[in-house]
């Protein structure tokens, strides 16, 4: 399913909960598809709620994530992809994995006594797995968007500790800027 352009749930948003052994099942039986030389480039979004991340991922890569204004990604999702042959040259691999990610700092779950280590953990564990991460804030919001940024470098120092070197893309939005240009 995953090499048909489906999806697949890595983190449980509703239980917070991975489940292990069926995603290690089904990424060993993915890995036996593609070959053992397959070069795979993990890029994973992840920032505040409702800062446009699929719509990021559905614009870059052209991909289907699904979006709604509020909280609509719950946990995380990943989607494989295969790179085209003029196109594998350039890129050095042979496919990109997406991870789509819950918003950070959600409304629904700051009600939550443990929210901060759920933001924490879910942070740590798609950064652990990703080559590249691209951390998606709006402006709008600093004390949100310092948050978001305190929750990622906490990450980025666990995999430091690891010796895992990866990649950070910060996109800053000014959403109301925008807003206000186009009123005029």
């Amino acid at each position: 399913m995953l090499l048909g352009g489906y999806p697949l749930e890595l983190l449980d948003g509703d239980a917070s909960n991975i489940p292990e052994r069926w995603v290690t099942d089904v990424l060993m039986e993915l890995h036996k598809k593609v070959g053992e030389q397959s070069r795979l480039l993990v890029l994973t979004v992840l920032g505040v709620q409702s800062t446009g991340k699929s719509t990021l991922l559905n614009t870059m890569f052209g991909v289907q994530f699904p979006v709604s204004s509020g909280r609509c990604t719950r946990g995380a999702y990943m989607l494989f992809l295969k790179v085209e042959e003029d196109m594998k040259c350039g890129l050095n691999y042979d496919f990109i994995v997406l991870i789509d990610t819950e918003g950070l700092k959600s409304p629904a779950m700051a009600q939550l006594e443990d929210s901060y280590v759920h933001d924490n953990q879910m942070a740590t564990f798609v950064i652990g797995l990703s080559d590249v991460t691209i951390i998606n804030v709006a402006m709008e919001n600093l004390t949100e968007m310092k948050d978001i940024l305190q929750i990622a470098v906490h990450a980025f120092l666990r995999m430091k500790e690891l010796g895992r070197s990866q990649f950070v893309i910060l996109c800053i939005k000014m959403f109301l800027e925008l807003q206000l240009m186009q009123r005029q």
